[in-house]
């Protein structure tokens, strides 16, 4: 019984490492790593955004209008992004929009801590990241 038991942990074992195989590469590593640290940050974002907003102004309409300023410009410039994408470097395009969606999340978390923050800077910052 013990033989079966060593057995299935070995093939446990064999399972995730191919699983996990990709992550012996330095730059996957350094991609995967990164993505999910700006992913975590995107969705904390979009979640606290509308409660922000929400909270703001008690308003489902402006609720609706911020959610939609965040989406409109994704549907809108999709066709031509995917052109530009196969004509630019990828490896460009990911970093400055990363960049750029770091920017936009500064100035949101420093108008949030400085209490300035108005709806329509959530719209407008709200159109930039989409």
């Amino acid at each position: 019984m013990a033989m079966v038991s060593w057995l299935k942990s070995t093939e446990s074992l064999a399972g995730l490492k191919s699983t996990f195989r990709s992550l012996q590469y330095r730059n996957y590593r350094l991609f995967f790593g990164g993505q999910g640290i700006s992913l975590i940050g995107t969705w904390l974002q979009r979640i606290a955004t509308p409660w922000l907003v929400y909270q703001l102004t008690d308003s489902a309409f402006l609720l609706g209008v911020v959610g939609f300023a965040g989406q409109i410009p994704t549907f809108i410039l999709a066709p031509f992004a995917g052109v530009l994408t196969d004509r630019w470097n990828r490896y460009h395009i990911l970093v400055a929009t990363q960049i750029l969606a770091m920017i936009q999340a500064f100035i949101l978390a420093i108008l949030f801590m400085t209490g300035t923050i108005e709806v329509w800077h959530i719209v407008l910052l709200s159109i930039i990241l989409g």
